[in-house]
């Protein structure tokens, strides 16, 4: 089944563009169809993909009536995967693309774009605010990203509440699909410490069990504008998001239960 997967933080820096990028090429490894939707004003995912090359149109000009959604899905130059752009931002540009998130132009879109895909992975802004919200209700989940800090320990609540508010004002089957830990060192106690109290107030089958660990082979990745995988040595990198990808699609079939309890055979 076709789902519509949102990227999110509620702060900056914590690895959405690479997260949304990597998993996006993860899945397509697994056989799926996939599109990424950049769906932030600042235009990472075009930066982090050299978008730019092919187009510079996005979810902006198709809701200013500049060309169709067919004009800003541009799939890659080795066919692995589809990309759709924010396109060009100004500040009226931006102001623009948030009343009509207010006023649910931007979820319809959001809809049309994702139609025959198997998956469409959303890189969203971060924090809590109108675009974001639009966002989170054209999606069928959201995979939280957070880093082991103080700040976001303090802040996590905040989009936590978002999710809640979301499900309880028009969209009840939006579902966190797991918090991701990402930038991880291993061995910073002070982490661990943190890790711990991030679990007092989120459920423990809630915490994805891959970690994203620090590795600046990403940034590497970011300046080429491809995925980790793409460097000469960047497998060991990408690693943990085709495990992410895996568990993802786990839990997935967890949901679904697709056991046979008829009979034996697939006939």
């Amino acid at each position: 089944m076709a789902k519509i997967l949102a990227v999110a933080s509620q702060k900056g820096g914590v690895g959405k563009t690479t997260t949304a990028l990597n998993l996006g090429f993860s899945m397509r490894h697994l056989g799926s169809k996939v599109l990424i939707i950049d769906g932030d004003p600042q235009g990472g995912m075009a930066i982090a993909s050299n978008l730019k090359r092919r187009t510079e149109l996005g979810l902006v000009d198709v809701m200013k009536g500049e060309c169709g959604p067919e004009d800003i899905v541009m799939l890659t130059k080795d066919k692995a995967i589809a990309i759709a752009g924010v396109g060009r931002m100004d500040p009226e540009k931006v102001v623009f693309l948030e009343n009509e998130a207010r006023q649910g132009q931007l979820t319809t879109l959001i809809h049309t774009l994702a139609q025959g895909f198997d998956y469409t992975i959303i890189d969203t802004p971060a924090g809590v605010g109108g675009i974001v919200n639009a966002l989170l209700r054209a999606s069928d989940g959201v995979l939280l990203m957070v880093q082991a800090r103080s700040l976001s320990l303090k802040t996590l609540p905040h989009f936590l509440k978002l999710v809640n508010w979301i499900k309880k004002n028009g969209h009840p089957s939006l579902t966190l699909e797991g918090v991701v830990l990402t930038m991880v060192h291993p061995n910073s106690v002070l982490e661990m410490k943190i890790r711990e109290e991030m679990k007092s107030f989120i459920p423990e089958r809630l915490f994805i069990k891959t970690v994203i660990p620090f590795n600046e082979l990403f940034e590497q990745a970011s300046i080429r504008a491809v995925p980790v995988v793409m460097l000469r040595n960047g497998l060991k990198a990408y690693r943990p998001y085709i495990n992410l990808a895996m568990e993802l699609k786990e839990r997935e079939y967890e949901k679904e239960d697709t056991s046979d309890e008829d009979g034996p055979g697939l006939f």
